[in-house]
């Protein structure tokens, strides 16, 4: 729970930041720091947020946790960094300027701090520790931002979020005591983080992919107002990730009456698509209003993209209940590579549409992307659980 709460105060300070530069700084400027965000994103599942899932997985066992600490440790200080410097040009492709895109490695580097310690307290059960680290960092990063909108100081605009990362690492340091590395645990650690990038990317890579092929194929404008119609679609999807957190040891529990399983996951699966249809669609309905109430009257015309990024959300939203049968059930492999292929599909279509059609191109790559995803999943899910209680 307290966990739960510690993502949350951070969900909630990023979606705050995205409101304060988007109201204060304008369009662009929110169209910027939209799109390094995602690019902090995605290079942090390249390598270290797979490291925070080993660090939660290894830590709390015996026969692990110092050879663990160790060679964590190491990848962490070999891959932050590069990727760190990667984000240098990416940044300057993106956003055209140098300083930005400095103040992007800062955020990329203390960002992958972040994901991989808070991996680290996960493991070594140190949860009320990382919540208060969170809280404090969030409002540091906060404060920070309007110090920095107050100077006018768009430049500087990702610092703040650097900071409050960066303290959330510098308190949350692991404590556990690293030793030697047997050949047989670093073979072991080794293929547990290649399948979790795998996993991290398949799953969580089309979203902030996506933003950067906008900013980067369309205006600064536009750019900025589809950021907007991002940050206020993809929230309500926090109610799909709870309801599959719920469902898995549900599942779990019934693997041994297969007829039972599937009647549990279709009733799930009908009850909590019925729940995100009426939440997204009554989001839909609004979208005019929510994005003027929140962000001001000029992004009102980010309406479209809202409304159309909802309909991809509410898909991937509905397949909840047939994942989490499918994680339950042990074929978590077959539902990382029908992520990984809606990336790759998702990806190529970004970018063979988004030159010619800016956003709009971006969109339709999403949309067959995470869509066509979504529509294999529930499919799957579905067809695997009345095959199994045939």
């Amino acid at each position: 729970m307290l966990s739960t709460v510690g993502m949350g105060v951070q969900g909630l300070a990023r979606f705050l930041y995205t409101i304060f530069i988007g109201r204060i700084a304008g369009e662009e400027a929110l169209a910027d720091a939209s799109a390094l965000l995602s690019v902090s994103v995605w290079l942090a599942l390249a390598t270290p947020s797979a490291l925070g899932v080993a660090a939660s997985r290894f830590l709390p066992s015996g026969e692990y946790a110092a050879s663990a600490a160790r060679q964590l440790n190491r990848w962490f200080w070999i891959s932050a960094p590069a990727l760190a410097l990667i984000s240098v040009p990416v940044s300057i492709w993106l956003v055209k300027d140098v300083v930005t895109a400095v103040a992007c490695a800062a955020l990329v580097f203390t960002y992958n701090a972040y994901v991989y310690t808070r991996g680290a307290m996960m493991g070594e059960d140190r949860i009320l520790r990382a919540t208060l680290a969170d809280t404090i960092s969030s409002i540091i990063a906060v404060s920070a931002l309007a110090l920095v909108l107050f100077a006018g100081w768009n430049w500087a605009l990702l610092l703040p979020l650097a900071i409050g990362y960066g303290t959330f690492a510098l308190l949350t340091r692991p404590r556990t005591e690293p030793s030697q590395v047997p050949d047989h645990d670093r073979r072991l650690f080794f293929r547990f983080v290649r399948d979790s990038v795998i996993g991290g990317l398949a799953v969580g890579g089309l979203l902030p992919t996506t933003m950067i092929f906008v900013r980067a194929f369309d205006t600064p404008l536009n750019a900025g107002l589809f950021a907007a119609a991002l940050s206020l679609a993809t929230p309500a999807n926090m109610i799909a990730q709870a309801v599959n957190q719920v469902l898995v040891p549900h599942f779990a529990r019934m693997a041994n009456d297969a007829s039972a399983l599937m009647r549990s996951q279709l009733r799930m699966f009908l009850a909590s698509t019925a729940l995100f249809a009426v939440t997204f669609g009554v989001l839909a309905v609004f979208a005019p209003l929510i994005l003027s109430l929140v962000y001001g009257a000029n992004y009102h015309d980010g309406a479209a993209a809202m409304q159309a990024l909802l309909g991809i959300v509410f898909l991937i939203s509905a397949t909840s209940s047939p994942a989490a049968y499918l994680v339950a059930n042990g074929r978590q492999r077959d539902y990382a590579m029908i992520w990984l292929a809606a990336l790759i599909v998702g990806s190529l279509m970004m970018l063979l549409l988004s030159p010619a059609l800016g956003a709009q191109g971006a969109l339709i790559g999403y949309g067959i992307g995470g869509g066509g995803g979504a529509v294999a999943i529930i499919v799957w899910g579905n067809l695997l659980a009345w095959r199994r209680a045939k």
